[in-house]
């Protein structure tokens, strides 16, 4: 069903976004849907909150867009067009992982959301470094390219996740109180 011979710690996460997959159709559109709601997510929270960083965040979180639709509508494995490819690539990573570190504000003030937003997201632009040398270099740094990846795009995802958690149970308790009053 998958990508034949599509290996996680090799391949790279758009390998499933080809043509010659048979489910790229499926992988673009998670591509597109990702970096869109994204950032729809940055305005909203960012309007919602009144958040520090807001301008930044927002940015950042489009460029995150920007990138996931380039990524998505110049698919990998083109010889013509892997540059453009790659710098989709690079902008949905750096711009999501930005967005973590100028968004985790206007999400929650807390100090345990604040630690993991700063853990997630240096993590991810550490990874996404890592990464980098290792594609330019043709070497592996500790782990394959795939993985260096793959754990900068992660981040982003769980950070969206936790915030959207955080953001859950802060609107929890906000109706919580209100009934006490």
């Amino acid at each position: 069903m998958g990508l034949p011979g599509y290996r996680y710690g090799r391949d790279f996460i758009s390998d499933l976004g080809r043509p010659d997959s048979p489910l790229s159709y499926l992988m673009n559109t998670a591509f597109v849907v990702q970096g869109t709601l994204f950032c729809a997510g940055a305005v909203l929270v960012t309007r919602a909150t009144g958040g520090r960083g807001q301008t930044r965040f927002v940015g950042f979180a489009a460029a995150n867009a920007v990138g996931n639709v380039v990524v998505a509508a110049v698919p990998s494995g083109g010889a013509s067009t892997a540059w453009v490819h790659v710098v989709g690539a690079t902008v949905a990573i750096v711009g999501g992982n930005a967005a973590i570190l100028t968004g985790s504000p206007a999400v929650s003030a807390t100090g345990a959301y604040q630690v993991a937003s700063v853990g997630l997201g240096a993590s991810g632009l550490l990874s996404f470094a890592a990464l980098a040398v290792a594609t330019t270099t043709s070497t592996t740094v500790l782990l394959p390219g795939a993985v260096w990846e793959r754990t900068s795009v992660y981040t982003i995802i769980g950070w969206q996740t936790l915030s959207a958690f955080v953001l859950l149970v802060e609107a929890a308790r906000r109706r919580a109180v209100r009934r006490t009053r």
